[in-house]
């Protein structure tokens, strides 16, 4: 069946109803310090550090061969981190299947003139901002702007990509300000207008 989202859980994915934003759908975090992933990386020998004052920057720490350091990662699954993989770092999405269908039907979507949309986002841009933020901004962006409302009389799809584009570039600077003094992690989302 077409009408389904299958969503990795890693990175972030989520359903909004635009209007008052609501939340459906939101995957846990792969971080380091919590349970599941904690006791799979600690069985294979990994080491992590949990900073006290900041749980949520847990590292899983190795001995690199190429930097001859110890290096950390800030995540417990990951891509191409081959290091990693001997302590249980691992590539393996959770995956949740949305079956569209019933979910229209339960939120009452056709009727109610809400519309739907879903965020991909990593670990750079969820763990910088809440998740109502980034959905009321991109909600914003998708569905109320003047240039939002105006595309259907007049405007290009060309106009409004590029809209689209200024909404996401100011999403990752609010996430993550450009300061000297700052780290900036990478930070990658998609944002998806869901139909039926």
């Amino acid at each position: 069946n077409e009408n389904y989202i299958h969503s990795p859980r890693s990175p972030n994915v989520q359903l909004h109803l635009q209007g008052s934003v609501t939340i459906h759908h939101q995957n846990e975090k792969h971080k380091p310090h919590f349970p599941k992933e904690h006791d799979r990386i600690k069985s294979l020998g990994g080491q992590i550090h949990i900073p006290p004052k900041n749980p949520m920057g847990s590292r899983v720490i190795t001995r690199s061969a190429l930097h001859r350091e110890d290096v950390g990662l800030a995540m417990s699954r990951s891509i191409g981190d081959w290091e990693w993989t001997a302590i249980g770092v691992i590539p393996d999405p959770d995956v949740v299947i949305v079956d569209l269908d019933k979910f229209w039907s339960e939120n009452d979507i056709e009727h109610s003139d809400a519309a739907v949309f879903c965020v991909v986002g990593s670990d750079g841009l969820f763990d910088a901002r809440k998740a109502e933020f980034i959905a009321n901004h991109i909600a914003y962006g998708l569905f109320e702007s003047k240039l939002s409302r105006e595309r259907h009389d007049h405007e290009s799809e060309e106009t409004f990509a590029n809209h689209l584009v200024d909404v996401g570039k100011k999403l990752v600077n609010m996430a993550s300000p450009v300061k000297d003094e700052w780290y900036r992690d990478d930070i990658t989302f998609v944002a998806k207008v869901v139909e039926l």
